[in-house]
């Protein structure tokens, strides 16, 4: 009960931040002016957020013991969990949203100004700048940082997502379209959280079938959906082993899409980046989305990783129920 409340209550100050900052951003006193401060503090703000990240799972004792015991089955499960969502999702851009890789309704004006600009902000340079924060998070959260500091990362972590949503729902505001985003997306909408779920456990099952773990477990392993403060929680009774792989598994999903996401953005589709992170395309990863993409991507980012981080807490003891 106090996970499921305290989950309730982060997507409503998510939800509450995002909306807030369009709406500012929308005023035509804040939409007449260049606000170039606004990306540059997104990327500032992200850059910190990113090397935080990095510090909390440097100190933290768990991950580093378990990437040499379970760190082959969990980086199997994670890249075929990952690669499955990312194909699910992209056939139901394709096929049944019908948009275009800029995320926009196929043959519309809107979409063939955006190939002819080729718009966006795909830009693998971000790349860089994240490796970089993430390695050097991680080391001085090992070798540097002492217990005393790295034990208020959660909260600096909390502080710069807070930040953050608020400067994306400030920069969807500002380019007008919000509105427009939402009526474009509809209910459809749902269906991405819907393929990135099935996308995961079936290609997780299928490399099971490969594994000593075996298609049950692989499966719950990868059910965290990219939420490795819970899902390990709730396989602990049910099987430390597996929880040890679940928590490694969903912190490698969270690390490599904010790795993958420039790349998939480049060459796939703005809207499978969404797919890559799971759960946290609501919050952590958000920024780094829609920094590569384009704010319209938020609605379906945003969506995604608020119905996934609901499913988790029913998922897992589903999966863990199965008779097999």
């Amino acid at each position: 009960m106090g996970t499921t409340l305290s989950t309730l209550t982060n997507l409503a100050i998510y939800i509450a931040l995002v909306i807030v900052g369009a709406f500012l951003g929308s005023r035509k006193a804040l939409r007449s002016r260049p606000l170039v401060w606004v990306g540059k503090l997104q990327f500032v703000a992200l850059m910190i957020l990113i090397v935080t990240l990095g510090v909390n799972l440097g100190a933290n004792d768990e991950v580093v013991s378990s990437l040499g015991q379970i760190g082959l089955s969990a980086l199997v499960i994670t890249v075929f969990a990952m690669a499955g969502s990312l194909i699910f999702l992209t056939l139901l851009r394709r096929f049944v949203l019908r948009l275009d890789r800029y995320g926009l309704p196929v043959g519309s004006e809107a979409a063939a100004e955006e190939e002819t600009h080729q718009a966006g902000k795909a830009d693998n340079s971000l790349t860089k700048w994240i490796v970089i924060a993430v390695v050097l998070g991680m080391l001085a959260g090992r070798f540097v940082f002492p217990p005393a500091v790295t034990a208020h990362c959660g909260t600096v972590i909390n502080f710069g997502l807070y930040l953050l949503l608020f400067m994306v729902g400030m920069d969807m505001g500002k380019q007008g379209t919000f509105v427009s985003d939402i009526k474009t997306a509809g209910f459809q909408v749902l269906l991405v959280p819907v393929a990135v779920c099935l996308g995961s456990l079936i290609f997780a099952a299928a490399v099971g079938l490969f594994l000593p773990l075996g298609v049950k477990d692989s499966m719950a392993a990868a059910s965290g959906l990219g939420w490795y403060s819970l899902a390990p929680t709730l396989l602990a009774p049910y099987s430390l082993s597996v929880s040890a792989v679940a928590f490694l598994s969903n912190v490698m999903r969270e690390i490599f899409s904010i790795l993958a996401i420039p790349f998939v953005a480049r060459y796939i589709g703005y809207v499978e980046c969404a797919s890559l992170p799971g759960a946290a395309a609501m919050d952590t990863v958000l920024p780094v989305v829609v920094g590569a993409t384009h704010e319209r991507i938020t609605i379906y980012s945003f969506t995604s990783g608020v119905v996934l981080s609901l499913a988790v807490p029913i998922l897992v003891p589903a999966i863990v129920a199965l008779p097999f």
